[in-house]
């Protein structure tokens, strides 16, 4: 059950009724991530708007079964510790100025000085809590000395968040007896208290106004049931803070569950996670194997979620909540030995050299269905397979399939994933019936479940316009086209990138895909009229024979035909000779291609114009496609005959 209520900041961090509710990031939430700029923003914002500006939505779970009396509520925050944590380092910050100018301060009346007092006490009860009758063990509790206190909003104990802060709130002369945090100051919970202190004014009646203002901060504070929905639910809203990823909120629950159904201490579970994190360092893929985990294990009656088919983005926290919730030990177990195997595909560490050069060419087309299947097959056990070399044929045969699906997107991306859930089932299937899996069967598997386009379709994709459907799969096709026949004289990194993360190695344009063509153009391939010079380079200025690769694209780009074969510029970039201009040494850019007026290659052809352009892409189509023949192409043809 959802509830949602708008409220200002001085009822939402409420010193009334006992001040019970507390704002709690999990243990091991990602850490404090705000910076110079959001510390100044929340200033500006505070300062410059009208007294009740919008701060956004705080979500968080409340899943305590039963509540007694006396007893503290902890919410915990999924979405919104960036700000809680942020504020609550302004208000200690205030609270240390107000504190140090009690001494000085010499107020105009009885009045002022009981308002300075009530901001101090009202300031402490935000941030701490001190409670006489703590039951033991009482969730949230934490002793110094005798006392038991509780903190109002506690943040990530990641990277020293939560030590820091309460080293911050003694500074602040709000905790005694907190020991001093080596490199604090370092760090970013001691550079927000920091930046905060030196922006603040030490004016008592300025630091009122702005505890003011701050206290008429609007926030919508949404509480939900279960993390499944607060994750669903901050995934549809567009919210300040910096949002939790699944795995986040999948590692605070199994985390949890370890250590209240199976006594395993929460370290030593954080310890075993890290591990799994280290295996998959990428967000991105991260959440591509929680899914996949899933798809590709489902057919396992321990890993089943009822009426889940398919793990989406979407369900992907309700499942493992299940998952958590039916054997968390289990699941923890399988999870990271999955993690380990798919960590292993992901970076090629798989088997022999082919196996692993067929692994990094997966990587390199972006075929990463393919992890689906690939994550099944290498956690099999090898008495499973006809053949020890079983696996180095599949992979070199989906870098194959996926260099074909991803140019012609057949089977498109909607149903690839659930074809390849049925190719995997059906070796589940096979392997509980004894037998053991081939090549031939998986291939004729893998053709049924999910057919790729013919020879002939492949062929006609490659021959379009290609670079504009998929640019990607454009440069790729390219860069294997010179890496089947370069020399040993020249042989370029072309995955190399600069100190931004770009490519060296870029797709080039001989005729320029300029919206406006010089005229050394329009005269080469139109005879000077501008309108056929026109259609004539939407009609091919995107196929593969007008494409080549080059370094620092630029040099060339709408320069004259001549002078882009001519130009001849080396330069090195992480130790590797970048040759610029068509006579640069690429195999790809010698390449003869027949023409009416003769044989020619980009490097030494006389002018460019459709002829060339329809001669080469014919030339490279025929190069690609049989570099990536499939079994049953020749079926396939006959059958579109």
């Amino acid at each position: 059950m959802m509830q949602a209520h708008d409220m200002p900041f001085t009822k939402l961090i409420n010193v009334d009724q006992g001040a019970r509710e507390h704002f709690h990031v999990p243990k091991y939430q990602r850490e404090y991530t705000w910076k110079r700029w959001h510390w100044e923003q929340l200033l500006n914002d505070i300062e410059d708007n009208d007294p009740g500006y919008f701060m956004g939505s705080i979500i968080c779970v409340n899943d305590m079964q039963s509540i007694t009396a006396g007893d503290e509520i902890i919410f915990e925050v999924v979405d919104g510790q960036q700000r809680l944590t942020t504020l609550s380092l302004l208000l200690a910050a205030i609270h240390a100025k107000l504190v140090a100018a009690m001494d000085t301060y010499e107020p105009a009346d009885e009045q002022d000085k009981e308002e300075v007092k009530s901001c101090v006490t009202n300031i402490r009860a935000k941030l701490v809590k001190r409670k006489k009758d703590a039951k033991p063990g009482e969730t949230g509790a934490f002793k110094v000395a005798k006392n038991v206190y509780f903190l109002r909003v506690q943040p990530s104990a990641q990277n020293h968040n939560l030590a820091d802060y309460l080293y911050l709130l003694g500074e602040a002369r709000l905790l005694e007896g907190q020991p001093k945090q080596p490199y604090c100051g370092n760090r970013l919970l001691g550079r927000a208290y920091a930046y905060f202190q030196e922006k603040i004014s030490d004016d008592v009646t300025e630091l009122l106004k702005l505890m003011e203002r701050i206290n008429q901060l609007m926030f919508v504070q949404i509480t939900v049931g279960s993390q499944a929905d607060a994750f669903t639910l901050f995934e549809s809203l567009n919210n300040r803070g910096v949002p939790l990823s699944a795995m986040d909120i999948i590692k605070n629950k199994m985390l949890a569950q370890m250590e209240k159904k199976h006594a395993v201490d929460i370290d030593e579970s954080f310890e075993r996670w890290q591990g799994l994190i280290e295996a998959i360092p990428d967000a991105n893929d991260q959440e591509r194997f929680l899914r996949q985990f899933y798809n590709t294990f489902k057919h396992r009656k321990e890993i089943k979620v009822d009426k889940v088919t398919r793990a989406t983005r979407s369900l992907i926290i309700r499942v493992y909540e299940t998952l958590i919730n039916r054997d968390a030990a289990l699941l923890f177990e399988e999870l990271t030995e999955g993690a380990t195997t798919y960590g292993k595909l992901l970076r090629s560490e798989f088997g022999t050299k082919s196996v692993a050069a067929s692994l990094t060419e997966l990587d390199r087309i972006s075929s990463a269905p393919a992890y689906l299947v690939l994550l099944y097959l290498f956690s099999l056990d090898g008495k499973h397979l006809e053949d020890t070399k079983f696996l180095e044929h599949v992979v070199d045969l989906l870098a194959r399939y996926f260099i074909r699906r991803n140019v012609t997107d057949k089977p498109p991306t909607r149903q690839i994933d659930q074809a390849l859930i049925d190719v995997v089932e059906s070796c589940a299937s096979r392997i509980k019936a004894g037998k053991k899996l081939g090549l031939d069967w998986f291939v004729d598997e893998l053709m049924k479940h999910a057919r790729p386009a013919s020879l002939e379709e492949f062929k006609t994709a490659l021959g379009g316009h290609v670079y504009d459907s998929n640019s990607w799969m454009a440069r790729y096709v390219l860069i294997q086209i010179d890496q089947m026949h370069h020399s040993r004289e020249y042989k370029p990194d072309f995955w190399a990138r600069d100190d931004k993360g770009r490519f060296v190695w870029t797709v080039e344009h001989v005729l320029p895909q300029t919206e406006k063509l010089p005229d050394h153009w329009i005269k080469m391939i139109a005879g000077g009229d501008r309108q056929k010079a026109a259609d004539l380079q939407d009609a091919w200025v995107h196929r593969l024979g007008n494409l080549t690769l080059s370094g620092y694209n630029s040099d060339l780009a709408t320069a004259a035909f001549e002078k882009k074969q001519k130009l001849a510029k080396d330069r090195s970039f992480l130790g590797h000779k970048i040759n610029i201009g068509y006579q640069n040494g690429l195999v790809l850019n010698s390449l003869p291609f027949k023409t009416k007026a003769g044989k020619f290659s980009l490097a030494d052809a006389p002018h460019w114009d459709v002829e060339m352009i329809e001669a080469r892409t014919k030339l490279l189509v025929n190069m690609v496609a049989n570099a990536n023949q499939l079994p049953g192409d020749k079926w396939g043809e006959n059958q579109n005959a």
